[in-house]
């Protein structure tokens, strides 16, 4: 019986750190959250993004921060100067990215 071929498809772009999906539901929740909280380097990957060595051979991003390279912390629970600078400008480039996708406030006056 001859082998058949095995189709494995990755997705590359690997979306916010809060909702963790491709596209966001509500872009304006997952900004909050993730100016609301202080982002650092993934304990798991060490802010790498990739699954180790000792993960499953068909795992590609880290599984703990689904290849973000940014864990949540509580705030308190982490210092600024702790935080290093490439994740503040994950955490950043995420940030820009989901402003572009909240529609600016609608103010209206009552008359």
């Amino acid at each position: 019986m001859p082998a058949s071929p095995l189709t494995v498809h990755v997705l590359l772009q690997r979306g916010c750190p809060a909702c963790m999906g491709s596209q966001c539901a509500d872009p304006a929740e997952c900004l909050f959250f993730l100016t609301s909280r202080p982002w650092a380097d993934c304990v798991r990957c060490e802010g790498s993004g990739w699954a180790g060595e000792d993960c499953d051979p068909l795992e590609i991003f880290c599984g703990y921060c689904d290849g973000s390279g940014l864990n949540e912390y509580a705030p308190g629970q982490i210092t600024d100067d702790e935080i290093s600078d490439g994740a503040k400008q994950r955490l950043a480039a995420h940030v820009a990215r989901l402003t572009a996708l909240v529609p600016p406030p609608v103010l209206e006056v009552a008359a």
